[in-house]
C-alpha cells in the first residue's frame, strides 16, 4: 500500500493521518470553550486530504509546486456531506470555507445563494489537463481513481464525522457580522491546530504539549494588585483627586465582582487612575464568570510597553506579555506567530481589531483566544467611523456567543446609539452618576481654557503666548512638532527642550519621559513639543498646554496633561495653523466639526453634553461619518469573508517598517554584532529583545529604498526549511540617522539622509 506523508524533514516524515488527527484533536480542543469542537474537529481531519495525491506527494519530494491541497478536503466534504452528518448548511459551508482558505485569507461568500448552488464545491474535471483553483494553482486531485482512493481512506480511519450541533448556535438567530465572527473563530481554532502540530513534528516535541495553557490565577493577582496599591500609597483615603481616582477604583472592582458577562463601559476623567481600575475589573469578572484571560487593548504602540512594564511589576513576567507586532508574517515564518496565550495580554486595537474583523491566516491563529476571557479597552475612541458598525457589532457577538466581556473605557465616551446601525447596541455604564464625577473633577482640577477662535497664528505667536518655564504643545504632525522643537531649542537651549514623537523609539521615549518628569517636579524649564502619541497613558502633569485643533477626544485628551493633579489653576489653549495638514481625511472633518462647536458652545473640557454634542454632528453628519464605508457594508451584507478582510485595515497605509535604532549604544552594538555573525537573520526572541530599541514607521516604495541603502534589511528562517527569507525589520547602518534628542531623523541632513 501506498503511504502518504503530510511533511517531511532531512531525517524524518510525517505520517498524512497522523497530522490530521493531530490537527482534529487540536483543533477540537481549542474550540471547546465556546461549543465549537465538533465542527473544528472535523475540519482538522479533513484540511489535508489533498495531501493524499500523487501531486502533492511530488510537492514533499522536491518534483512539483503550485500544487493547492487545500481544495481537496473542501470539495470532499461539501459533496459528501448529508442532513445526516449536518442539519444546518451554513455550517457545512463555513466547514468547507475554513478548509479551503486555512493556508491563505479567509475567502467565498456564506450567503444563501452560495450554500445552495450545488456547483459550488464540484470536483475538477479530470478531462482537462490542468485544473486551476481560486489560489490560481493547480488542483492536487488528478483522477477519478484518486478521488476513490481518497474516499477508502477517509471511510477507514473514520475521519467523517456525525455533528450532533448540540451545542452550535441557530444559524438563523444570527446576525451577519456573529456568523461571520463565529466562522472567523473556527479558523483560528484549524489554523492554531495546523500550525502548532506542524511546529510540534518539526521540533520533536508531542502536539499535546499545545493544549497546556498558562493559567489565570485572579485571586494570586487580585492579592499582588492590593499588596502594590497599598506599596505605593494608592488605598490612602483623602480628598480631592485621590478620593475620586479611589472612588473609581471601587466602582470597577464592585461591577468586576457582581455583573455577569456582558457589554460594559467605564466613562470617568483623564486623570482617574483607570489603569488600575480596568485590570481590577476584569481579574473580578474572570473570577466570577471563570474566564481565562485578559486582553489590555491600547491605542497607540507608543504606551503598550508602559502599561505592559507596570503590569509586570505587579503581576510577575510570568503572568503579562506584550504582543504589538502589527507586521505582516508570512507563509514561510507562520509558525512563529503570536498565539495571545499568556494570563494577560497586552496588544493594540491595530492588531486586536485586525483580527477580530481580518481573515489572514497567519493572524488569525491566535484569535480563538479571546473566547473564555475579558477585554478591557483603553482609549475606545479612537476607533475610525469607517469600520465602526461591523467592530461593534463584531464585539456585541462576544457575551452572547463566546462568554467574553467587553469593556470600553475612556473620558469621551462615543455615543454609539446615535449610528443608524447600531441603534439597538446596549452596553452597561458601570459607574451611575459620571456626570456628577466630571462636575467634581472639574472643581478640584481647574482649567483657563482660552476659547478665542483665531484664523490661523504663528510658531512664534505660540511660544510667546504664556510666560511660563514649563509648558506643552502638541502637534497633528510630526513635521510640525519637529518645527517648534526646533524653534523651542533656539529660544531656550537644547537642554530644557524636549521632543516626543513617533519618530522615538520606545525606550527612548520612557527616558524623555522620566527627565520631563523630574524637572516639571523640580520646578525647572522645561518645553515639550508633542505629537498626539502624548494623549493617551502619558501620565505628565503641566501648568501650562496648547493644543493644535483636533477632534475633541484629542483635544479633551491633552488637557488631561494640564493641572493634572490639581496643584493650582492650570491654563490651556487651542490654536490653528496656517499649515493645515492632517493625519488623514476624517481627522480633518472631525478637527472641523470640534472647531465649530468650539466657536459656538466654548471649551468646557469636562462637560458631557458638549461630548455628547460633538458625537451627535459626527454621527449625524454625510454617510462617510454615519456608516461604514460602501466596501465594508456590503461584505457583511453578502457574509464574504475575503471582501472584508480586503478592506478591514484600521491604517490605510499597512506597510509597517520596524527599524532597530542605536539609542542605547551598548546593547544596540552586542544586537548588531551577533545579527552580523549570521546573515543579519533575526529570531523571535531578538525582535522581542530589540523592540524598545525600535522604531516603526508606515512607508511607501521610496522609503523602502532610503532603508535599504542605510540599514540593513534582515531576514528570518523558514519555519519548514533551512532557507531564509527577507522581512520588515532594518537594523540601522549610518548611526547619524539616529538623533539623540530628534529621534530617527527626517530632514536632509549634511553626512545623512532623509527618511
Amino acid at each position: 500500500m501506498t503511504e502518504f506523508f503530510s511533511h517531511t524533514n532531512s531525517d524524518k516524515r510525517e505520517y498524512l493521518i497522523d497530522h490530521l488527527k493531530n490537527t482534529g484533536d487540536l483543533a477540537s480542543f481549542f474550540a471547546s470553550s465556546f461549543g465549537g469542537d465538533e465542527i473544528a474537529e472535523q475540519a482538522g481531519l479533513l484540511h489535508d486530504l489533498g495531501k493524499h495525491t500523487k501531486k502533492f506527494q511530488c510537492v514533499l519530494n522536491g518534483t512539483a509546486h503550485a500544487i493547492d491541497h487545500s481544495a481537496v478536503g473542501a470539495e470532499y466534504y461539501w459533496n459528501n456531506v448529508s442532513d445526516d452528518v449536518i442539519d444546518d448548511p451554513y455550517f457545512a459551508m463555513l466547514i468547507c470555507n475554513i478548509i479551503q482558505s486555512h493556508h491563505s485569507d479567509l475567502h467565498g461568500e456564506l450567503g444563501e445563494e452560495a450554500i445552495y448552488d450545488s456547483e459550488y464545491m464540484a470536483y475538477p474535471d479530470f478531462t482537462m489537463e490542468r485544473n486551476i483553483t481560486d489560489n490560481h494553482k493547480e488542483n492536487a486531485l488528478g483522477s477519478q481513481k484518486e478521488l476513490d482512493q481518497i474516499t477508502e481512506y477517509v471511510m477507514r480511519h473514520n475521519l467523517m464525522k456525525r455533528i450532533s450541533g448540540k451545542t452550535l448556535p441557530n444559524s438563523e438567530n444570527m446576525s451577519n457580522e456573529s456568523k461571520m465572527l463565529y466562522e472567523r473563530m473556527i479558523f483560528s481554532c484549524l489554523v492554531d491546530a495546523d500550525y502548532s502540530s506542524t511546529a510540534a513534528f518539526y521540533d520533536g516535541e508531542d502536539y499535546s504539549a499545545y493544549k497546556n495553557e498558562r493559567v489565570l490565577h485572579p485571586d494570586e493577582l487580585i492579592r499582588k494588585l492590593d499588596d502594590y496599591r497599598r506599596q505605593k500609597g494608592f488605598v490612602k483615603k483623602g480628598s480631592g483627586l485621590n478620593s475620586l481616582r479611589n472612588e473609581v477604583y471601587q466602582y470597577c472592582e464592585w461591577a468586576g465582582r457582581e455583573l455577569p458577562v456582558g457589554l460594559y463601559t467605564l466613562t470617568a476623567p483623564t486623570g482617574t487612575g483607570k489603569t488600575h481600575s480596568l485590570i481590577r475589573f476584569a481579574l473580578e469578572q474572570a473570577k466570577r464568570n471563570k474566564q481565562k484571560r485578559i486582553f489590555v487593548v491600547l491605542p497607540y504602540l507608543s504606551i503598550i510597553e508602559q502599561n505592559a512594564s507596570e503590569y509586570r511589576t505587579i503581576f510577575g513576567a510570568e503572568n503579562c506579555i506584550e504582543q504589538d507586532s502589527q507586521a505582516e508574517i508570512s507563509e514561510e515564518i507562520k509558525l512563529y506567530a503570536d498565539r495571545w496565550d499568556y494570563p494577560i495580554i497586552a496588544t493594540t486595537s491595530v492588531s486586536f481589531f485586525e483580527a477580530l474583523c481580518g481573515g489572514q491566516a497567519s493572524k488569525e491563529r491566535k484569535l480563538h483566544n479571546i473566547a473564555d476571557a475579558v477585554i478591557v479597552f483603553d482609549e475606545a475612541q479612537t476607533l475610525p467611523s469607517y469600520l465602526l458598525d461591523v467592530t461593534m457589532q463584531s464585539l456585541n457577538a462576544l457575551p452572547e456567543y463566546f462568554n467574553t466581556t467587553v469593556l470600553l473605557s475612556t473620558a469621551t465616551q462615543p455615543d454609539y446609539k446615535l449610528r443608524e446601525h447600531l441603534n439597538g447596541l446596549h452596553f452597561k455604564e458601570i459607574i451611575p452618576d459620571n456626570a456628577n464625577l466630571y462636575e467634581r473633577y472639574g472643581k478640584i482640577r481647574k482649567l483657563d481654557i482660552s476659547t478665542e477662535v483665531k484664523t490661523s497664528e504663528t510658531y512664534q505667536e505660540l511660544a510667546e503666548l504664556y510666560d511660563t518655564n514649563q509648558q506643552l504643545f502638541v502637534f497633528n504632525t510630526t513635521g510640525k512638532a519637529l518645527k517648534m522643537f526646533k524653534l523651542l531649542k533656539e529660544t531656550h537651549g537644547d537642554e530644557s527642550c524636549y521632543l516626543l514623537s513617533s519618530a522615538l523609539c520606545s525606550e527612548h521615549k520612557s527616558d524623555t519621559i522620566a527627565k520631563i518628569k523630574e524637572r516639571i517636579s523640580n520646578g525647572l524649564d522645561c518645553y515639550v513639543s508633542a505629537t498626539q502619541c502624548i494623549e493617551a497613558g502619558v501620565d505628565l502633569d503641566f501648568p501650562v498646554g496648547m493644543r493644535e485643533c483636533a477632534p475633541l477626544p484629542s483635544i479633551i485628551q491633552t488637557a488631561g496633561r494640564i493641572n493634572r493633579n490639581g496643584k493650582s489653576m492650570g491654563k490651556f489653549h487651542v490654536f490653528f495653523l496656517d499649515d493645515n495638514a492632517y493625519p488623514g481625511t476624517i481627522y480633518r472633518n472631525e478637527s472641523y466639526v470640534t472647531r465649530n462647536i468650539i466657536q459656538e458652545h466654548g471649551l468646557d473640557v469636562n462637560n458631557m453634553d458638549l461630548i455628547r454634542e460633538y458625537y451627535r454632528q459626527i454621527y449625524n453628519g454625510d454617510a462617510e461619518e454615519n456608516a461604514d464605508k460602501n466596501e465594508i457594508a456590503a461584505a457583511v451584507e453578502e457574509l464574504d469573508t475575503h471582501k472584508l478582510t480586503e478592506n478591514y485595515k484600521l491604517i490605510e497605509d499597512h506597510n509597517e517598517l520596524n527599524i532597530i535604532v542605536p539609542y542605547q549604544e551598548t546593547e544596540f552594538e552586542r544586537l548588531h554584532k551577533e545579527l552580523s555573525s549570521k546573515n543579519f537573520c533575526i529570531s523571535k526572541k531578538e525582535m522581542r529583545a530589540a523592540r524598545n530599541m525600535t522604531v516603526r514607521l508606515y512607508g511607501n516604495k521610496n522609503l523602502q529604498e532610503y532603508l535599504d541603502k542605510h540599514c540593513m534589511r534582515l531576514s528570518a528562517k523558514k519555519s519548514e526549511s533551512a532557507g531564509y527569507m527577507e522581512i520588515n525589520w532594518y537594523i540601522v547602518e549610518d548611526l547619524s540617522v539616529y538623533d539623540p534628542k530628534e529621534g530617527l531623523i527626517k530632514q536632509e541632513r549634511e553626512g545623512g539622509f532623509v527618511f
